[in-house]
Order: C-alpha cells, then structure tokens, then sequence
C-alpha cells in the first residue's frame, strides 16, 4: 500500500470512530481509546526502526512533565475533560494524560514513517539532558503548587510561551530546514485534532471553562482560538522538534 493510502487510511478510521463517538455518546476515556489508539498502535507498528525510540521519548514526556502542565492549566481552567478516573491532586485528568501520550506517540510516528523515512534506531544521549530538564520543571512546578498556586496558575499563552514559543525559536533557528518537514505532520494533525475536539464538545467531553485571548463560539459552545493557534500549529512541530534534537539525529 503506498503511502498516500496509508494515510488516508489513518484519517477515514478516525473520521468513521469519530462518527460512533458522536452517536453513541461513550465516556471521553473510551473515546480516546476508540479514536485514537487505533491509528496510533497501527502507525507505530509499521516502523521497523524508530519503534523504541519514539515510545521511549513519548512516556517519558508524557509521564515526567505533561501532568505538571496539565495541573498549571486545570487551575487556570484552560481546558477540562470529561473524567471517571480520580484525579490527582484533584485536579489532573488521567484521561488527558492517556490522551497525551497517543498524541506523542502517533505524532512521532507519523512523522517518522511519511517523512523522516524511519532511518535510524540510534537514540540520541541527549534524551538524559531532556528527561533532567523535565524532572527539573515538573519539580518546581510541584513544590511552586505546594508553596502558592497562584504562581503556577498559566493560561493558555502563558504556558504556551516557555513550553512551546521559545523552544520553536531555538529549534528552527538552529535547524531551519526542519521546518519543511513538519508541514504535513502538522497539517495532517490539526485536521485530526479540529475533527477530534469538534466532537468532544458536541458530546460534552472536553469544553473550555476559562478566558482567552480570541474566544469563539461552535454550537453555542466556547471553542477558543488560543487553543487552534497553539495546539494545532505550534504543538506539533515543537514537538517533532524536540524529538529530533534530543532522541533522534536532529537531520
């Protein structure tokens, strides 16, 4: 099967799971593993080489500092989810940190097998300098919630600045040619994730309860534009960045 099939094969699986989602109205948790873990297992699978590599990089980042960002944001009240697992510290979804992983996992796989080819399974000896970094911010993260929450309550670009804007400028400063090769996992995604999340708000899974800077309304339904900006165009290739300067090759 050539590639552009394998790709649409990747897209008609999440636009028919999203139809059933819509439907059947399941919990979010099952929605995620309906819509998302499918096409995910599926393109991670076909790598031969970047299989170790890019699950690795994906735990640890989705274990490590996700749940720190993701407490910042819950007490801002930038996003929430549906949730029927307990939650630590009361406040972050165990759910969206499922939802995270499969994103780092597919977003990485994609962009391995359609783009970056799948050429290598050398992992860099900078993911340790990454995995401190994380363990280093999720720390004082913690202890800042523990000391004043108030210091670690971040809306949507001011979380968005240290975790996605600076690194984007270092990244593609220093490796402006890897620009051309985020385009289509980036364009690709932002289609999944528009799709994804239109649905979760029509069922009631995932709404934005807090303020922002460009705030539009779908079906009656807060849909901020903050979140298009930064997660749909900025995510991506932060994250397809990330992980070639400190897992892969940074080709």
């Amino acid at each position: 099967m050539s590639s552009n099939k394998k790709i649409l094969l990747l897209l008609g699986y999440v636009l028919v799971a999203g139809l059933f989602v819509f439907i059947f109205k399941p919990t979010y948790l099952i929605s995620i593993i309906l819509v998302l873990v499918p096409p995910a297992l599926t393109n991670w699978l076909w790598l031969k080489k970047s299989k170790l590599k890019i699950l690795i990089f994906s735990l640890t980042t989705a274990i490590i500092i996700a749940p720190a960002i993701e407490l910042c944001a819950r007490l801002a009240d930038v996003w929430d989810v549906q949730s029927v697992i307990i939650r630590p510290f009361g406040l972050i979804p165990i759910e969206n940190m499922i939802f995270a992983f499969l994103n780092f996992l597919w977003v990485l796989s994609f962009y391995e097998y359609f783009v970056d080819k799948d050429s290598s399974k050398k992992i860099s000896p900078r993911l340790k300098l990454l995995t401190a970094i994380y363990i280093f911010g999720a720390a004082t993260i913690y202890t800042i919630f523990f000391i004043n929450k108030d210091l670690v309550t971040l809306n949507y670009f001011s979380i968005s600045i240290p975790l996605l804007f600076i690194p984007a400028i270092i990244i593609f400063w220093n490796k402006p040619a890897l620009m051309k090769k985020v385009i289509l996992p980036t364009l690709f995604f932002a289609l999944i994730f528009f799709y994804y999340e239109i649905i979760s708000l029509i069922v009631g899974s995932w709404w934005w309860p807090g303020e922002y800077l460009f705030k539009t309304y779908i079906f009656g339904k807060v849909f901020p534009l903050d979140d298009v900006i930064i997660w749909y165009f900025l995510s991506t290739p932060v994250l397809i960045g990330g992980y070639e300067f400190f897992t892969d090759d940074f080709r």
